[in-house]
């Protein structure tokens, strides 16, 4: 189901990744008639003991007319379905106010686990307009750079470790991620990403793109971006402490924005713009100097089915939070 609630996070192509990966993953559709009016894709989360719950990410996705009581009959079903899961969490992104239970299992407002906000870029407008919507020095970083000669790669991967910088670029973005401390995945996550999504970039319907700044032959921002539906997403990225002076990541994403543009793309999404303690760290700024509109999801729900170790899990999740703070 693509429509505007959709997410990659809910594509095919998505779903087969985490598969391979390790994950089980199910897919559900729900019809009135011979209308899809929801559909939801589902991961195997692991829990200790061997037990486990089911992830929806970003999901349920909804038509317009969806109603909260096709959402109680959906997840009474899938209750049925799997009945040894502790919990079942969805991430709807438009779903409010969720006040509902299924059957002696109450839904409960939980963690997030995807960005509950985001910026989105308006891609419909003129150029113009979104140039002049920036923070002026953005705009003024973005002609720096093209001043400088700053080139612009976009690498539409459609063979498996194909393209020049490919290393390079997964080893930029790993770099990036140690310098500001921020958790990552192991250099083989990205590897694999990029050429499994890769092979489905011709006839699926999610396409993948590797984004690189270049500067006298020198590689000084990457970041990997995600089409599906009208939208496209930036995944991934980092940059280089080498030629700062240049200001290579802004024209980087400048120019995704123009090339999404051309392509139909109505809409750029940042990626979140915000951190679990609501502080506004530089990669936050850099996003909203870009304009756009700050849009935030309902958020997470656990739909509990398992009471006694839902209570264990949330204890050792506060436990496992804490240790991570004191590091």
């Amino acid at each position: 189901m693509n429509c505007e609630t959709g997410s990659f996070l809910q594509s095919w192509e998505w779903g087969k990744w985490q598969e391979k990966i390790g994950r089980e993953v199910y897919r559900f559709f729900c019809e009135d008639g011979d209308k899809v009016v929801a559909s939801l894709q589902l991961e195997q989360r692991p829990l200790p003991m061997g037990q486990y719950y089911l992830y929806c990410p970003y999901g349920p996705v909804v038509d317009l007319g969806f109603k909260i009581e096709d959402l109680r009959i959906i997840l009474e079903q899938l209750r049925q379905k799997f009945p040894k899961a502790i919990f079942i969490r969805i991430e709807p992104k438009n779903l409010s106010n969720l006040q509902l239970t299924t059957h002696n299992s109450p839904i409960i407002k939980s963690a997030n686990i995807q960005p509950a906000k985001t910026l989105i870029v308006d891609l419909t407008r003129p150029e113009e307009q979104v140039l002049s919507e920036m923070h002026h020095k953005t705009r003024y970083n973005i002609r720096l750079a093209q001043k400088h000669g700053v080139k612009i790669q976009d690498e539409f991967c459609i063979s498996i470790g194909n393209g020049l910088f490919f290393k390079e670029a997964v080893d930029l973005i790993l770099q990036t991620a140690q310098r500001q401390s921020f958790n990552t995945y192991p250099a083989k996550y990205y590897d694999g990403l990029i050429n499994a999504l890769a092979l489905n970039n011709r006839n699926g319907d999610l396409r993948l793109h590797v984004y690189k700044a270049v500067y006298k032959n020198q590689l000084l921002s990457a970041a990997i971006m995600l089409d599906f539906g009208k939208t496209r997403t930036f995944l991934f990225g980092g940059s280089s402490m080498e030629h700062k002076n240049v200001m290579a990541p802004y024209l980087l994403h400048f120019q995704a924005m123009a090339d999404a543009k051309k392509q139909g793309m109505e809409q750029y999404d940042f990626w979140g713009i915000e951190t679990s303690s609501g502080e506004t760290p530089g990669f936050v700024r850099f996003k909203l100097g870009f304009g756009g509109k700050a849009v935030e999801y309902p958020g997470a729900y656990d739909i509990v089915q398992n009471k006694f170790v839902y209570e264990l899990y949330k204890v050792f999740r506060k436990i496992h939070r804490l240790a991570n703070r004191a590091k």
